[in-house]
């Protein structure tokens, strides 16, 4: 993120005890299931620090634990860079590739599945293990969203009608920033689950939605070089421009204060928390596991999202004009097409 761009976060920053060994090893399982594939493409992955996001959004998270919150912040970033070239532009193309991958959610992969559908049937794979069916169901759900976000900007850019409006672009980036999925393992990294019940309440529905909308404003302001060099025309700086008219910078601020006003409205809502448990007649250990997904998992996505955006090297403008040149990138989905 860019360094004159500032954003206070009234969240303190955590970070796993447990990062240091996750970072040494985070190569080892998208390598083993050839999801990176030469020095250059492991070179290029470890400049993301996806174990740092991890260990940010999991901090409480050790192990094994840790490990698989490790492995799908990197499968979330090779299946995104797959559609940095043409197959982003080409909405056939993208939906046989999310099909490809979304094939893992009902049941075992074929032969055929691309190596990135392979990789993410064994982090569902893991991650649903111990966790209700009531729970699986539900994070199923998040992940149908976020595969069909990516059609829907696929058709954008096939079309030639980049979002001329901010509420229309939301819609869809709300999908495939990809921060519900990221949420749910928190509750399986920790063991733990949100009440059912109480999931889909009026407070908590807020919660997440800032916790998402701060998160693509963050990652808009970080990426925009990277976006302006690619010619990508769908992101929330320059839609701004071309709704209101204002230039660049009046964009960038109008966005800093949205997540300042965002934020404002997450601490209050975080403060009738206590009331949704009376409402809902929690018990003791519905109410913990609540408090537990407040503080373990809706404040690490924002807090951590900020903290890894300003010190990853993904962002850097050389790591932008590198994004989809290596071959690897074409095997990872060449069978689904």
């Amino acid at each position: 993120m860019p360094q004159d761009v500032d954003f206070h976060i009234p969240l303190p920053a955590r970070q796993s005890p447990d990062y240091a060994r996750a970072e040494a090893e985070q190569l080892a399982w998208p390598r083993s299931l050839g999801l990176i594939t030469s020095e250059a493409a492991a070179a290029r992955h470890l400049r993301g620090d996806y174990a740092e996001l991890a260990s940010r959004f999991y901090p409480h998270a050790t192990g094994a634990d840790l490990d698989l919150g490790v492995d799908l912040m990197s499968w979330f970033f090779l299946f995104d860079d797959l559609f940095d070239g043409p197959r982003g532009e080409n909405p056939r193309e993208t939906k046989q590739l999310t099909d490809a991958v979304a094939a893992a959610l009902d049941g075992p992969l074929p032969d055929t599945a691309p190596p990135i559908a392979r990789g993410f049937a064994d982090i569902w794979r893991r991650t649903t293990e111990g966790m209700t069916a009531a729970w699986c169901a539900r994070s199923a759900r998040h992940w149908r969203s976020y595969f069909d976000g990516y059609v829907d900007e696929a058709r954008s850019r096939f079309l030639g009608r980049p979002y001329d409006c901010a509420a229309q672009y939301l819609a869809v980036r709300r999908q495939t920033i990809g921060v519900q999925p990221t949420v749910d393992l928190a509750e399986r990294a920790g063991r733990f689950e949100v009440p059912h019940r109480v999931f889909d309440s009026t407070v908590l529905s807020a919660l997440l939605q800032i916790a998402v909308d701060v998160n693509l404003l963050l990652n808009d302001i970080a990426s925009l070089e990277k976006e302006e060099a690619r010619g990508e025309q769908n992101n929330m700086v320059m839609i701004l421009r071309r709704e209101h008219g204002w230039s660049k910078g009046r964009s960038v601020a109008h966005i800093q204060d949205e997540v300042r006003a965002r934020l404002e409205q997450y601490l209050l809502l975080e403060s009738c928390l206590p009331k949704v448990g009376d409402i809902y007649r929690l018990g003791e250990a519905e109410r913990h596991a609540l408090e537990r997904y407040r503080e373990d998992a809706v404040r690490t996505v924002i807090r951590g999202s900020y903290d890894w955006h300003r010190s990853s090297g993904r962002y850097d403008a050389e790591f932008a004009l590198a994004a989809g040149a290596e071959g690897y990138l074409e095997e990872l989905g060449s069978s689904a097409r």
